[in-house]
């Protein structure tokens, strides 16, 4: 570690220490003397101890870390044309924003997050019943994409994901449990079909923010129970 990374002072400690008594260090330095080492051991020692209190410290300010390692990143890809009635078993897919688990939010039932989104997104209440009431997810997404926004919607859009998505999971208690089962894992949330801020798109696009609510909502799912 020393010979690779002490750059403070060079390799000069490791070559003092590695001199016998009674001879020049490097062949022509200075005569190595008992006092010597024990000065040298002393600086590796000091070094030692600094790395066991940044670790100490280190330990303290990150106290709230789980102390096993966290599960694997889950990915949920999106599918093409989904169908509009749930399947009989319940998958990874019920996480997505279009699978079909009906939710009422503000008074209004929404077939999926997607038409929940897009309807709460328009400024127009015709527009909004129109989304509602689409027959499929394409439908109602493009149909919201196609309308006047409502003009805070680029500042708001996150907080009205978070709550159409408490909703879907609070009203719907076996897609909540598959959402637990995802443990402490990152939940990488994919698709071509939304906006790179909701979807995850690799290190240099997309922003991930549905997968990044999921790992909220699980949280605040773990809430009540402890």
């Amino acid at each position: 570690m020393f010979v690779l990374g002490d750059m403070d002072r060079q390799d000069i400690p490791l070559r003092q220490l590695v001199t016998d008594i009674g001879e020049p260090v490097c062949g022509d330095g200075p005569i190595a003397t008992a006092e010597m080492h024990s000065k040298v051991l002393e600086y590796f020692n000091a070094g030692d101890q600094g790395l066991q209190r940044e670790r100490e410290l280190r330990d303290v300010l990150h106290a709230d870390d789980p102390v096993e390692v966290g599960a694997a990143t889950i990915t949920l890809h999106e599918r093409a044309d989904p169908p509009t009635e749930p399947p009989e078993r319940l998958d990874l897919w019920a996480l997505r924003n279009e699978f079909p688990a009906p939710f009422t939010y503000a008074g209004q039932t929404y077939p999926t997050i997607i038409h929940g989104y897009w309807a709460r997104a328009v400024a127009a209440r015709s527009d909004h019943d129109r989304i509602r009431d689409a027959a499929t997810v394409r439908e109602a997404r493009e149909t919201g994409g196609r309308c006047a926004l409502r003009p805070d919607w680029a500042a708001a859009r996150t907080a009205a994901m978070a709550d159409l998505l408490r909703a879907k999971f609070t009203q719907h208690p076996g897609i909540a449990e598959i959402l637990l089962s995802t443990a402490d894992a990152r939940i990488s949330y994919t698709g071509v079909s939304e906006s790179p801020y909701w979807t995850d798109r690799g290190p240099l696009e997309g922003r991930n923010w549905v997968g990044r609510l999921l790992e909220l909502i699980r949280a605040e799912l773990l809430q009540p129970r402890e």
